[in-house]
């Protein structure tokens, strides 16, 4: 396969040195494999995936970076694990970094990564040296012990804009000593401290402070279209959703622009709205956009950039999905001149979702899928209604197996 936008020798066509967690981090598998064949092997996985419904190529448009291209990253603190278990007054050591691959209770200790925002390195050193200055331990979920959980990156790769934002357990926290490591390594636009009273894994807060700093970041999207650029710009706040690869996103939101432009509708729904990406893509191509989000504080990220954009025929609404969409069915269904992109979490829509958007029957769907596999299985109850008119990708993930697919489809 042919891919005439990496060019030869160039960022896109050559391999950097591997990472020096290549191999045991679970964060991308393919760092050794020359990116063109990386997107060949991406598009065989969705040719054999959908073979039962398409039988044309699924063209993969890769990322118009590969290194260092995320603009989020969630570093885990952790204790480190050991081949035979220690004495049961051991101290663990506190390690900073991601899990081993296939083992999530398997702490990293990182010293580099190569799909993060440049400059972590830096970062990680300097963080780790003020949690072992202070002797703090990360949270242990079976003893309830510990202070550290996260520590959140979010960088604008247009704006240059960065922010860093520590969780922790309730207890006593060294502020001065967070912000002064955070600033001499990684200067950063706003810095702050969430904390979480439970005990699940992940990035939580039950409180946010902030530290130093603004409030939230921006970012700009400059996407293309038709020879020109829409450019747009989006409020960060720690937990903004955003996609996680800004420059890709601008490939992905143009691809939507040019369907839209095709099905021309009246109105469009965007269906797991977000902060608004998009809904503002494409909003001077129709009358009205209708964005539902299940988030509050997406909603409420996407009312500000609407502002600050100057667009005015966004409307969001913060509900479920399938309470949304039953509410649709029950007046009636979607209006003949809508269409409907629709871009779920990794999970999908669901079974509900879908049977309630295909009784709406708008004459257009699109739906974007971040898991090839999920919308795999949910495409057939599409097809008893819908035909399938199109279907490819857009390469956000680099390194990885995953792949962001688009699907169109039109009624029958």
């Amino acid at each position: 396969m042919n891919h005439p936008s990496i060019q030869s020798g160039g960022e896109l066509s050559t391999i950097a040195g591997l990472c020096p967690h290549f191999g045991d981090c679970g964060g991308c598998e393919s760092q050794d494999v020359p990116y063109p064949e990386q997107l060949d092997r991406k598009e065989a996985v969705l040719r054999s995936l959908f073979a039962d419904h398409w039988d044309q190529s699924i063209p993969v448009t890769p990322s118009p970076t590969i290194w260092h291209y995320r603009n989020k990253v969630d570093f885990n603190f952790g204790l480190r694990q050991y081949p035979e278990p220690p004495p049961k007054d051991f101290e663990r050591e506190t390690l900073l970094g991601f899990t081993r691959k296939g083992k999530w209770y398997f702490p990293l200790d990182m010293t580099d990564c190569r799909i993060a925002p440049e400059g972590v390195d830096g970062l990680l050193d300097s963080v780790r040296g003020w949690y072992r200055r202070l002797g703090l331990r990360a949270y242990d979920s079976r003893s309830k012990q510990g202070l550290l959980r996260t520590l959140l990156v979010r960088e604008g790769k247009r704006t240059g804009e960065r922010m860093v934002a520590i969780f922790t357990s309730p207890g006593d926290f060294d502020r001065v000593g967070f912000v002064e490591a955070v600033r001499t390594a990684f200067p950063a636009r706003s810095i702050y401290h969430g904390v979480y009273r439970g005990v699940a894994r992940g990035t939580f807060a039950d409180q946010m402070d902030l530290l130093e700093g603004d409030p939230s970041i921006q970012e700009t999207l400059q996407i293309p279209d038709d020879g020109g650029v829409r450019e747009l710009r989006f409020r960060i706040s720690p937990f903004s959703f955003f996609q996680t690869n800004t420059l890709g996103a601008e490939v992905l939101y143009a691809e939507i622009r040019r369907w839209i432009r095709e099905v021309s509708p009246g109105i469009l729904y965007d269906l797991y709205g977000g902060s608004g990406g998009i809904a503002f893509s494409c909003a001077d191509l129709v009358n009205t956009v209708r964005s539902v989000e299940s988030e509050e504080t997406a909603t409420k990220d996407g009312e500000y950039n609407a502002r600050q954009n100057s667009i005015d025929n966004v409307f969001f609404t913060t509900e479920k999905m399938k309470n949304y969409l039953r509410h649709v069915v029950e007046s009636g269904g979607m209006e003949s001149s809508s269409a409907v992109v629709t871009d779920p979490p990794r999970g999908g829509m669901t079974p509900k979702p879908v049977k309630r958007l295909i009784q709406s029957r708008p004459p257009h769907i699109m739906y974007v899928s971040c898991k090839a596999s999920v919308l795999a299985e949910e495409l057939p109850k599409f097809l008893e209604v819908y035909d399938l008119t199109r279907l490819w990708a857009v390469d956000l993930f680099p390194h990885t197996p995953h792949v962001e697919v688009l699907a169109t489809f039109r009624i029958r």
